[in-house]
């Protein structure tokens, strides 16, 4: 058989199944989409706004436009982390306030959240520095519990009564007690010392490490159970200073006005870098302060350290009126500064 007779015969067949009135497959275009027909919106279906999370909330708009709102998670609780799972909802876990650190007590309050509060590391010994270290907790450092650098106290030498400040004689050659300086020569100064006359050395070289100049006379009442009284102990002829300083004529600036200066000369003035006349201290050298203003010091230089005498001299400032500022001490003798315990 010849191929177009074959295709004849096909096609008669199959014109023959489907009938005169059947529709070939050309003709069912018709049920097809018609993307020029409207489409049926979410007023006719709500269910087409569900978007299958449970962290929205779904609404149809009166337009038929879908709207998914994404839902708050908040239970007021400032101590919970508040998060939203789509199948589950909203759900909450523990807010961590761990810091890391051991040095801190960590804690969380539900209206304000984490709280963290600093330990206080304290072991009563005035023979160790406390401190603490983020690491591995508190830390007790041991230091020099004499509080002088050369190992040796010359007054307050009952360690036991006075376990947190001591006088320490000796030279310093770099100027300035009211200023905080830091040790310059090793700590090599001190009456006992490999420097005795305190050459390239500060104030704050006559302290032992975890020691400091005393500050104020309050800080020497804060660490002495009775103020200078621990001074009768010293040589002949001891001042020991601190970094106190005064307006003038003897008083000390232990009080709360910042407006004073160097020739104030009355009580009540704070200690500033305007105040820098006179130093006081402790011991059986040197003239008696206005005791009112200087609490427990007993002891001051004087105009141009007038009531000292050498080593100690407080001349560069030739109107006398900053001699902490200035003050130098270029020998071992006429005793050195008090030191506190950090």
């Amino acid at each position: 058989m010849s191929g177009s007779a074959f295709v004849t015969i096909v096609g008669a067949v199959a014109l023959g199944v489907l009938g005169c009135g059947a529709r070939t497959d050309l003709d069912v275009s018709e049920n097809a989409f018609d993307a020029s027909l409207p489409d049926i919106d979410c007023l006719d279906d709500p269910t087409r706004c569900d978007d299958g999370s449970a962290c929205t909330i779904d609404d149809c708009l009166p337009g038929g436009r879908c709207r998914n709102t994404p839902i708050r998670c908040e239970d007021g609780d400032a101590c919970t982390d508040d998060a939203c799972d789509d199948s589950s909802g909203c759900f909450t876990t523990p807010t961590r306030c761990d810091d890391s650190s051991l040095c801190t007590i960590d804690s969380c309050d539900s209206a304000i959240g984490c709280v963290r509060e600093s330990i206080v590391c304290d072991d009563a010994d005035p023979c160790t520095a406390d401190g603490c270290d983020p690491r591995v907790g508190c830390t007790f450092v041991p230091t020099d519990c004499r509080g002088c650098a050369d190992g040796t106290r010359d007054a307050f030498l009952d360690t036991a009564r006075y376990e947190r400040i001591a006088a320490c004689a000796g030279g310093f050659a770099i100027a300035g007690l009211s200023r905080a300086l830091a040790p310059m020569c090793d700590r090599g100064a001190g009456d006992d010392g490999p420097n005795p006359s305190g050459v390239g050395c500060t104030a704050a070289d006559l302290c032992a490490p975890g020691w400091h100049v005393c500050v104020t006379a309050g800080e020497v009442a804060s660490h002495s159970v009775d103020g200078c009284r621990g001074a009768s102990d010293a040589p002949p002829a001891s001042f020991f200073a601190t970094r106190q300083t005064g307006p003038g004529c003897g008083h000390c600036s232990t009080g709360a006005d910042r407006s004073c200066d160097n020739t104030s000369c009355r009580p009540g003035c704070a200690q500033t870098e305007n105040t820098t006349n006179d130093i006081f201290g402790c011991g059986n050298l040197g003239a008696a302060p206005r005791a009112a203003s200087c609490g427990v010091l007993d002891r001051f230089s004087n105009n141009l350290c007038g009531s000292l005498g050498p080593p100690w001299r407080c001349d560069d400032d030739p109107r006398g009126l900053r001699e902490s500022d200035f003050v130098v001490k270029r020998g071992a003798a006429g005793g050195g500064v008090l030191c506190c315990l950090d």
